[in-house]
């Protein structure tokens, strides 16, 4: 039997995320048009904030992954279908052989699957003589392969770097009006900003508004790896340079947050001046007192400026949406 590939269906790899493996497989099935700044807007996902105390690179995918992308898919009104585990269980080989078959049904139904191979990825096929999927990372293709495409043996699904296995795969939309997608978005923004992911232990990991002190200590005390958090602080910069554009965007039909989305503009050059900092002066600074440090003085006014400048972004967004949030009551994370 000859391979099964989606023709087209490559991922664009922008930031390493979740989102770029959704809009790849959404745009390619012809459920969206927007960019993928906007997507990320709409799913709430480029919202989402938190770091490692240490700012290991795990801080980015770093939340519970079955309730936020289930939800992100929600949001914008796609249902979708997921399983997730550890690979050292007794019952994984049951798992992978059950997840391998639902991955090839959906890429027979047309619809490829975002799969975790060390980061999100997109399968786009597979090959039964060969016993292998065929998924596109954004990072080109293995010699022999079909073109931007590797391999991943069956066998192999889900035997990470890390135990962890997880799939996704979409099943249909429904059409909801695009004005209350973006305000809900909005009201989650604020929620996000001012919430700690219960998932997560608070001694270890800091969400929203807190993330920018835990950043700022990790400077001040010298407690990170440079490329690890040059990586954490530049995944971040690209984050907010999508909801600069994704609130922007909004303003057309909003002048009033037009402000937000300024502010958000100026937290991703700032993001981005303090990952090149970080690998530029990490070795200067590595054996000294930190705290006295100019250099060092200077990244945390920097990331103090961001905080301050996101600050300001939410309290426009909480303006503009105050009576929806009043409506809310105590708790504006619910729909």
């Amino acid at each position: 039997m000859p391979a099964v590939l989606l023709d087209g269906l490559r991922m664009t790899n922008a930031t390493q995320s979740y989102i770029d493996a959704m809009h790849a497989i959404l745009s390619h099935r012809g459920w969206i048009t927007c960019s993928k700044s906007m997507l990320t807007g709409m799913t709430v996902a480029g919202f989402r904030f938190t770091v490692q105390r240490s700012l290991q690179v795990e801080s980015t995918t770093a939340y519970n992954w079955m309730a936020e992308n289930f939800i992100a898919a929600d949001f914008i009104g796609i249902a979708a279908s997921q399983g997730a585990g550890f690979n050292f269980e007794s019952t994984f080989p049951l798992y992978q052989k059950q997840a391998v078959g639902m991955i090839k049904e959906s890429i027979d139904n047309g619809i490829g699957v975002v799969v975790w191979k060390d980061r999100f990825v997109v399968v786009a096929g597979y090959d039964d003589d060969k016993q292998v999927l065929y998924y596109s990372d954004g990072e080109g293709n293995e010699q022999g392969i079909h073109d931007g495409l590797k391999s991943l043996a069956y066998d192999d699904f889900g035997r990470n770097e890390t135990p962890y296995w997880y799939y996704q795969f979409f099943e249909n939309k429904i059409e909801l009006e695009e004005i209350e997608i973006y305000r809900e978005s909005l009201i989650q923004a604020i929620y996000k900003w001012e919430t700690h992911d219960p998932m997560l232990p608070e001694g270890e990991y800091a969400c929203g508004r807190l993330a920018y002190d835990a950043i700022i200590s990790a400077i001040q005390t010298g407690d990170y790896i440079a490329k690890d958090g040059a990586s954490v602080i530049g995944y971040y910069a690209g984050a907010k340079r999508d909801i600069s554009l994704y609130i922007r965007e909004l303003s057309r039909m909003w002048p009033e947050i037009v402000q937000a989305a300024e502010e958000y503009g100026r937290v991703a050059a700032i993001f981005t001046e303090v990952a090149c900092l970080l690998v530029e002066w990490r070795q200067e600074i590595s054996d000294i007192a930190l705290n006295n440090h100019p250099q060092v003085t200077l990244l945390v006014a920097l990331v103090q400026e961001a905080k301050e400048k996101e600050a300001n972004a939410i309290e426009k967004l909480r303006w503009w949406m105050r009576e929806s949030l009043d409506n809310r009551f105590h708790d504006i994370g619910l729909r």
